[in-house]
């Protein structure tokens, strides 16, 4: 039984593994009913090459005025989960009439967000006019006719966790919260697709602004100890504590118990009408 809880254990590993390694959440919402959009969330594809360039080329993505991408490098599903019900984004998820919601979805190459790379592809099939847009990038002046605008918010390191991370993505969140409610009024019809991407503790370094006021409240030092520095229960740990649990602590206990049931043949007791005195006389 033991054995055969191992080979399940061992067959479930590349599963849990591709669940969590290089993959990141993909949402997506529109203020109208988006062809596009249901077309790719039907699918239920997992690969973000796959969805951005099946949502790009889609025959009805150019009517959409505006298409906003978000990238946000270093983002978890957990970091959308531990966002609140009430923020500008998950209310605009529940009343948007088209959405897609993926937590896992698996990135084609290391540090590359496709649904950046692909956007002046899909600038120049639209005839849209490409902007770029950071926190540190000044005020944003759109005006009618068909956008892409691509976002890019600063990265948030893998090291980084408890209460600054929370803290990271409550001021990216409110920062963008308050640039989509501005394009949101300038166009009717948009189609936002908030994505992240990949990306190491060094290369996250490198690429953020260090003189940027917004950066400067993000990185902050965090206080209460290394539990709230550092995660230290990561999916790894937890998938070998649990085979550890519940695999080899009972087949130790098995073996044990095993042992400790066999019982020698060779006792101490004295063979009946043995007599030491004839034995000494002998």
């Amino acid at each position: 039984m033991a054995g055969r809880a191992l080979t399940i254990l061992f067959a479930l590993l590349p599963a849990a593994a591709s669940a969590y390694s290089n993959t990141h959440p993909v949402l997506a919402w529109s203020s109208h009913h988006s062809n596009a959009l249901s077309s790719v969330a039907e699918t239920a594809k997992t690969n973000s090459h796959v969805i951005a360039n099946a949502l790009y080329t889609h025959d009805d993505i150019c009517e959409h005025d505006a298409v906003i991408v978000i990238d946000h490098m270093g983002l978890h599903a957990s970091d959308l989960r531990a966002m609140s019900p009430s923020c500008h984004m998950a209310k605009s998820l529940s009343k948007a009439p088209s959405s897609l919601q993926l937590a896992y979805v698996e990135s084609g190459s290391k540090n590359a967000n496709p649904f950046v790379d692909l956007s002046d592809m899909l600038s120049k099939r639209c005839g849209s006019r490409i902007i770029g847009h950071a926190p540190d990038s000044g005020e944003l002046n759109v005006e009618g006719g068909k956008h892409v605008v691509s976002i890019s918010l600063p990265p948030l390191e893998n090291g980084e966790a408890g209460t600054s991370r929370k803290n990271s993505l409550m001021h990216h969140e409110s920062w963008l919260s308050s640039e989509l409610a501005k394009m949101e009024a300038v166009f009717k019809n948009y189609l936002v697709i908030y994505s992240g991407s990949p990306a190491s503790t060094l290369h996250a370094r490198q690429s953020a602004p260090s003189s940027s006021s917004f950066d400067a409240h993000t990185k902050a030092s965090p206080s209460g100890g290394i539990l709230k520095q550092y995660q230290l229960l990561t999916p790894g740990l937890i998938l070998v504590l649990l085979i550890a649990l519940f695999v080899l602590v009972p087949v130790i206990f098995l073996g044990v118990s095993a042992l400790s049931s066999i019982q020698s043949p060779l006792t101490n007791e004295i063979p009946k009408g043995f007599s030491a005195e004839e034995k000494k006389n002998q």
